[in-house]
């Protein structure tokens, strides 16, 4: 049996994904990584712009790889292995012509996010076989991160959080006229969510502002269920809205701001018909558990330096 199953798996072909690929793939993902469903649209959105592979062993599409590059960063999205075809290279072959084909230019790749759309922010902590494989082929790890979830149904925010702001601060919508001074805002304390905030600023209703002494001091998005498509809705119960990319400027903070701007946040989304709010990728959970917020999902941050 051993000798038939090496045999099989001799007769292999790596190539690049073709679109007609994505029914296998979704199957092979489906045996993979059987407690994070995924859907097709979600499938396909978190592989725009990156590079994918394929592992076809005796017909039969037994791997698969997904990485993103950004500049000089690359980001390994997701990597899959039919459980039947383990231990036998396939992933290290899919995981070193990934790496050859990012050119000299790319000087740091990390898994799970950084360079493009993403899965998870980094390696999902009950998958320790794939943080086993990735550590034996260069990853070191970074830290921990987290995601938290809430129950906002009927949400208010707590007197205690509104207080702590000591009045004259005001939680509002962003209008159009306000997009400039909520670019640079981010231009000046939070470079890396400029690009996001331009496109989160066409969306009507989705940009958070806190405003003292007449300026905006904090901004976070804000998208209840109809403007947020959860990628992972079939693991939590209830419609999901989620708030993100929490920024206070520097000048305002020990105030209470930022805690006071996310608690308008939820409940926005509680009107808008959130029964849960989803808050990703966070080193804060003590920060967030003032507001009833619990760790969801833990993730490894690893990466791997290119030579």
């Amino acid at each position: 049996m051993a000798r038939e199953q090496h045999r099989r798996l001799a007769e292999r072909e790596l190539r690049p994904y073709r679109a007609e690929d994505e029914p296998a793939a979704l199957a092979l993902w489906a045996r993979a990584l059987p407690r994070w469903p995924v859907s097709a649209k979600a499938f396909r959105s978190k592989a725009i712009g990156a590079e994918q592979l394929v592992m076809v062993a005796d017909g039969a599409l037994a791997g698969y790889i997904s990485v993103a590059q950004a500049q000089t960063r690359a980001q390994l999205t997701a990597i899959l292995v039919d459980p039947a075809c383990r231990r036998a290279g396939l992933g290290s072959e899919l995981l070193a012509q990934a790496r050859r084909n990012l050119g000299g230019g790319v000087k740091l790749w990390s898994a799970g996010s950084g360079a493009g759309p993403y899965f998870w922010p980094g390696v999902p902590e009950d998958a320790p076989d794939g943080w086993a494989f990735l550590r034996a082929h260069g990853f070191e790890p970074t830290g921990e991160t987290a995601d938290l979830v809430a129950d906002i149904t009927r949400f208010r925010p707590p007197e205690w959080v509104l207080g702590r702001t000591g009045g004259g601060v005001r939680f509002e919508l962003a209008g159009k006229g306000d997009a400039a001074e909520v670019i640079a805002l981010q231009e000046r304390h939070f470079p890396g969510w400029k690009a996001f905030y331009e496109h989160q600023l066409m969306l009507p209703g989705t940009v958070l502002v806190a405003r003292a002494d007449g300026r905006i001091v904090g901004t976070c998005t804000v998208e209840g269920p109809a403007e947020h498509d959860f990628l992972w809705q079939a693991l939590v119960r209830g419609a999901v809205g989620a708030f993100g990319c929490v920024g206070v400027d520097p000048a305002a903070r020990l105030r209470g701001i930022g805690l006071a701007m996310v608690a308008r946040a939820c409940e926005l989304l509680s009107a808008r018909g959130a029964e849960v709010c989803y808050c990703a990728y966070t080193y804060l959970e003590d920060w967030y558990a003032r507001l009833g917020f619990t760790r969801w999902r833990g993730y490894t941050m690893a990466r791997a330096r290119l030579r």
